[in-house]
């Protein structure tokens, strides 16, 4: 025979008699955990099933006939193959499952779909990414949801498209999804908004994906500070204020000496962190009006004073008076 992996299953026992009622008559148990006692009364125990015996020949034997009869003119039978398929759990079915993607019936490829989550494994997650692409709401929300529970970095680009979908439930599959893959999501999220269509279209759920994933995409979100687009930068410092981290003070300061063009928003940003108390307030409220926080003050006198104060100096010409004030508070926090 052929020893299966262990298994946790939930089953309804009759403690007294040790009866047990809802085992698969298809598995031999040979060992099982200890069980408390609970007075004799029928109750709901979680049962491990420590070693599951199938003999061998009856387990080829069912793998070769539901792959077989995946073939079948019969749908109702094609989508029972696929469903016990993922039952059994063995990854050399999974082959004829991505094949039965491309099935007539919806309810075939719903079951092809998920049997593949069952199975995992690299070749079913790709049979996960083509099966995105199916015109069926059903079996794409499966692989979607497959996709999101084996954390594919390799779907973050159908899955970006997947937010484009007019189905909600499709658009709110795909934005867990994309929250749950984290910080690899963030490079492809702020591509998107290259794309002016894809930004009027999406850009407001890319916004909150990138806010949901907290403190996962604030790596992702300071290396792209220097990038050469626009709105990627304004948007990687929008999250970046909403999340709330102090890490990030540093960075937009240097952003700020660096590129005049994106003051205003590192200074609102800056002033967002610090009234959330996530950077160090300097002194009393009366300090406040005229320094500035510990971590951006930091920040600043990373940079030699030559630069530091002929750059404050230029921001002092900013026409933001925002920006101008910023610069002013900077010039005394540092110097007096």
């Amino acid at each position: 025979g052929v020893l299966l992996a262990p298994r946790t299953i939930e089953i309804e026992v009759k403690l007294r008699s040790g009866f047990l009622d809802t085992l698969d008559p298809d598995l031999a148990i040979l060992h099982t955990g200890s069980l408390e006692t609970d007075d004799g009364n029928i109750t709901k125990r979680r049962l491990e099933v420590l070693f599951v015996l199938l003999p061998e020949q009856t387990f080829e034997g069912a793998l070769q006939r539901w792959i077989g009869q995946l073939r079948s003119h019969d749908v109702t039978l094609r989508s029972d193959a696929a469903h016990q398929l993922g039952k059994l759990g063995d990854e050399r079915a999974v082959d004829a499952l991505v094949e039965a993607l491309t099935d007539s019936d919806e309810y075939v490829r719903k079951s092809a779909v998920t049997a593949l989550r069952r199975i995992g494994g690299v070749r079913s997650m790709e049979g996960l990414r083509q099966a995105l692409g199916d015109r069926s709401e059903q079996v794409v929300l499966q692989a979607v949801n497959g996709l999101r529970d084996m954390r594919d970095r390799d779907a973050v680009e159908p899955l970006i498209r997947g937010l484009t979908r007019r189905e909600r439930s499709l658009q709110l599959a795909a934005t867990d999804a994309l929250v749950r893959i984290g910080g690899d999501a963030v490079g492809p999220l702020l591509e998107a908004f290259k794309d002016r269509a894809l930004r009027r279209r999406i850009g407001n759920q890319i916004w909150k994906i990138l806010v949901d994933m907290g403190t996962k995409s604030i790596d992702p979100l300071l290396q792209v500070l220097s990038d050469e687009n626009q709105y990627v930068r304004i948007t990687a410092i929008s999250v970046l204020g909403r999340i709330g981290d102090r890490r990030v003070a540093a960075p937009l300061v240097r952003l700020f000496l660096d590129d005049p063009r994106m003051q205003e928003a590192v200074v609102t940003t800056l002033a967002r962190l610090e009234e959330r108390q996530v950077l160090e307030p300097a002194g009393t409220a009366a300090d406040r009006e005229f320094a500035l926080p510990r971590e951006v003050i930091d920040g600043f006198q990373a940079r030699s004073r030559e630069d530091v104060t002929r750059l404050l100096t230029e921001a002092l010409e900013n026409p933001s008076p925002k920006v101008r004030r910023f610069a002013l508070k900077a010039i005394y926090s540092l110097y007096g």
